[in-house]
């Protein structure tokens, strides 16, 4: 009996000390990368270059908040289980949010791309979609929300939430559909470059989707309480906005991108505690819906 309880202390000694290690131990980039572990061999090389020094400069800000502080207007610390910055944002959730378009979508698109303008023949355009739903969904197979989110797929994760909205409601389904339609016109090249714009299309939908649900949803949530849950909901929403820069926008307008990277970088640097703040991203997420055809009722909207 006694060794029983003197090995039960010591474990819990042992669960004490490996919480204490959690909260202490840094974050790198590349951890952060590796936890999307669906994409073999992923790694910050796969990053795009334009976004290194932001991630970098988030890792570093992250590292710096002083655990044992409490946050308050200017000054970083803990908010319930959240760790902010000096202007009320959980930064780790920028990285992981952001990091859906730097990697996620940069490599998608990047595949794409090379597919209508540098393939010559169908085996090649087959193959550069392939290598975009590697970065994408990790296989062609759709799977549940939760298999996606055990894999580390966050975009295939958030796709599944979108396809809980009334609006779009069957968006996983148009995106496996689309990938078969330029499957299908490989050997047809307007057709298949018509296949992957419908594509692209989808795919800023449901990021769009998620940035306008958390930012409008969780500024109003964060107005009657700033906490850690409303905080943490809604800098998942700036993380979002800041990945809509790798979303492409066929009409090349204001770039080849519906966000440039200087309006989503300005959006993730908004101050949380301030009047101003909350409005201008109420703002934003109003913008980018339009931006997206929809409205700010369609992605609060459920089915």
């Amino acid at each position: 009996m006694k060794k029983s309880i003197l090995f039960l202390f010591a474990l819990s000694l042992m669960v004490v000390s490996c919480e204490k290690d959690e909260t202490t131990k840094k974050t790198t980039l590349e951890g952060v990368v590796k936890e999307f572990k669906f994409i073999d061999g992923v790694s910050t090389k796969d990053v795009a270059k334009q976004s290194l020094a932001d991630m970098n400069a988030w890792v570093t800000e992250l590292n710096a908040i002083n655990k044992d502080a409490e946050a308050k207007q200017g000054k970083s610390g803990k908010i319930g289980k959240r760790y902010v910055n000096a202007k009320g944002v959980e930064t780790v959730q920028i990285i992981k949010k952001g990091l859906i378009g730097a990697l996620q979508l940069n490599q998608f698109n990047y595949a794409l791309m090379g597919g209508v303008r540098t393939a010559k023949t169908a085996a090649e355009r087959k193959a550069a979609v392939d290598k975009a739903v590697k970065y994408l969904l990790g296989t062609k197979e759709l799977k549940t929300r939760d298999e996606y989110s055990k894999e580390g797929n966050a975009f295939g994760k958030y796709m599944m939430s979108v396809a809980g909205s009334k609006k779009y409601a069957d968006i996983d389904k148009k995106i496996a559909a689309s990938i078969e339609t330029a499957y299908a016109n490989a050997d047809k090249p307007e057709e298949y470059a018509k296949a992957l714009l419908q594509l692209n299309n989808y795919v800023g939908t449901v990021i769009a989707m998620r940035a306008v649900y958390y930012m409008h949803k969780y500024t109003g949530k964060l107005r009657k309480e700033f906490n850690g849950e409303n905080v943490h909901e809604l800098s998942e929403g700036l993380g979002f906005a800041y990945s809509l820069q790798f979303a492409y926008n066929p009409t090349h307008k204001p770039s080849m991108f519906h966000l440039t990277p200087e309006q989503a970088k300005k959006i993730t640097e908004v101050n949380l505690w301030s009047e101003e703040g909350k409005k201008f991203v109420e703002e934003q997420a109003a913008a980018i819906a339009k931006e997206f055809n929809f409205t700010v009722e369609d992605a609060l909207a459920k089915k």
